[in-house]
């Protein structure tokens, strides 16, 4: 055997005799498992599945319920059957007394219907009990329904409360994220009248650069005075003359 192995199957052994003697380490475990499992579930996660977990039960506490149901119908029954007993009984000590049937034979037949009408007396309060237990039954069903009715519009009204905040977080971040671009654009424009500043000083350079205004108005006669002999120059050899320098 490798030693990771090796060390993998101490650390489990490790764990489960933790899970075994040591109760605090169980308790740490469940704070820890408890933990991540808040940490990576949303409350409405946790709320539809203690919803699922109540309604895996109903379909248990139904089956309970139509046992009960059963039971009480069942002795309804038996007490149908208990005084169709009495009443048969009742009709035998009736016909075998006018048939002149012995006092042992109707003493006989009267112990038979003392036995089945006290039968009967007992499934009466059988029936009552059993049909006390089916009604409170029913009513815990009906309740638990009800119950888990009310639990899941309660879940659809949290859900749209969670979409609604969801909706509001986006809101507010586009809200701050408008501010934030408000105030960039706000640096922005200091940041361009700052560029609009250096251009207009750097071209008040360029023209302090080109000298007084009379030093550029005298570059400029001369410039036209130059331009002016050239032109007459020009002119003087279109003219047919010669010109001499």
């Amino acid at each position: 055997m490798d030693p990771i192995t090796l060390l993998i199957i101490i650390a489990v052994l490790g764990i489960g005799a933790g899970l075994v003697f040591s109760p605090k380490f169980r308790q740490l475990l469940r704070i820890k498992s408890g933990k991540a499992i808040d940490s990576a579930t949303t409350a409405l996660d946790k709320e539809k599945d203690e919803y699922n977990e109540l309604m895996k039960k109903l379909p248990g506490q139904r089956a309970a319920v139509q046992k009960v149901m059963g039971n009480a119908s069942m002795a309804k029954k038996d007490l149908d059957r208990a005084k169709d007993a009495v009443t048969t009984t009742e009709r035998e000590y009736k016909e075998a007394k006018g048939l002149g049937a012995s006092e042992a034979a109707l003493d006989e037949l009267a112990n038979k219907f003392a036995a089945a009408e006290a039968a009967a007396e007992d499934q009466k309060k059988i029936v009552a009990e059993a049909q006390s237990a089916e009604a409170e039954a029913r009513s815990a069903l009906d309740a638990t329904t009800k119950a888990l009715s009310k639990f899941a519009a309660r879940i659809e009204g949290d859900e749209r409360k969670t979409e609604l905040a969801a909706a509001l977080r986006v809101s507010g971040e586009a809200r701050q994220q408008a501010r934030d671009i408000q105030s960039s654009l706000s640096t922005a424009g200091a940041a361009s009248r700052q560029i609009d500043k250096e251009l207009e000083e750097a071209r008040a350079g360029n023209e302090l650069a080109k000298g007084t205004q009379t030093e550029q108005e005298l570059d400029a006669l001369r410039e036209k005075a130059a331009a002016k002999a050239a032109r007459e120059k020009l002119e003087g050899r279109l003219g047919g003359g010669t010109a001499t320098n």
